[in-house]
């Protein structure tokens, strides 16, 4: 049966993010029907689904054009089972077009599997001085 990973993630893309990448991710989030040169070729989306195992149990995801910063924002609260580590091989693949995230060090994503007690956080910088 497996367990669930949920995953919450937040950031800013780089405003010169490939329109491949951007297409990539608005399938991912459900705005297009068709993958249009699809670059994220996972079997399973880590951004769209959810469990009653955590607090938020249907997935949260909205992507959008921030017209300030011009660059395209997306956030995400959802968790699948990371049977394939579907949700490392996602941070993986989109950290290169990162702009932002959160905090000095630029946090952009929070990952914890249902039985672990310290979630795993992904920044942008290493903790170096």
């Amino acid at each position: 049966m497996g367990m669930y990973t949920e995953l919450i993630f937040g950031a800013e893309l780089k405003q010169d993010t490939p329109i491949e990448v951007i297409n990539t991710l608005k399938y991912m989030v459900g705005e297009i029907e068709e993958p249009i040169n699809l670059l994220y070729k996972e079997d399973r989306n880590p951004l769209m689904s959810g469990s009653y195992y955590f607090g938020v149990n249907k997935a949260v995801t909205k992507m959008f054009y921030d017209d300030i910063s011009e660059a395209w924002v997306l956030s995400s609260r959802a968790n699948i089972k990371n049977y394939n580590s579907e949700i490392e091989k996602f941070l993986e693949w989109i950290k290169p077009f990162i702009e932002s995230g959160s905090g000095l060090r630029e946090m952009y994503a929070i990952v914890i599997y249902e039985e672990e007690e310290t979630p795993t956080i992904y920044y942008l910088y290493d903790n170096e001085s």
